[in-house]
């Protein structure tokens, strides 16, 4: 799994989007829920290195939509060449698949890889590495697209120790957007 893992690392830095802080963000929230939850910490952090590992390409192209597709495509080339087991590369392709949400998880695994995606926009941390990251973006632009992005990651939060751990840090940048967009 070493090797499987330092590959899926490589495979997720060498994209432009999310930036690495991004990444390292979701992975570090990611592998402390499942201690905290008795999961499968390995199978946790393969599927936060890899959610997002061609979005990047999805965005040169257009294709942000096909985002999950284009990086399970990526993923299972590595997962062929890997000699975990057949239910290991199973339960990563899920977390690659479900970390937008769904309304039935394939494995605990996968619901940690979606929430902890939802630290990248709905904590304060990822709120600002965003920020950072996109400030070339025209002011309302980046405002609108913040918005939404807290929005939907807030909505696909499904574990209460994730919302818990959120709530009021979701309440400071609702703020701070609501008073974004009075500023013109």
């Amino acid at each position: 799994m070493e090797e499987f893992l330092i590959n899926a690392r490589k495979l997720a830095y060498n994209e432009t989007v999310p930036p690495k802080a991004q990444i390292d963000l979701a992975t570090e929230k990611g592998k402390k829920l499942a201690r905290e939850l008795g999961a499968n910490i390995d199978i946790v952090e393969a599927g936060t290195l890899l959610m997002d590992c061609a979005i990047g390409q999805a965005l040169k192209e257009d294709r942000l939509a096909e985002h999950v597709e284009m990086g399970l495509q990526k993923a299972n080339s590595l997962l062929d060449k890997s000699s975990l087991t057949q239910e290991e590369k199973e339960n990563i392709r899920h977390c690659i698949l479900e970390h937008h949400g769904v309304s039935k998880f394939y494995s605990l695994e996968s619901e940690i890889c979606c929430n902890a995606d939802c630290y990248r926009f709905a904590s304060v941390k990822g709120f600002m590495n965003a920020v950072r990251y996109t400030r070339e973006m025209p002011f309302e632009d980046l405002v609108k697209l913040l918005n939404n992005k807290v929005e939907e990651k807030w909505n696909a939060i499904s574990l209460s120790i994730v919302k818990q751990d959120l709530v009021s840090q979701h309440g400071v940048i609702i703020k701070m957007l609501e008073n974004l967009k009075e500023v013109k």
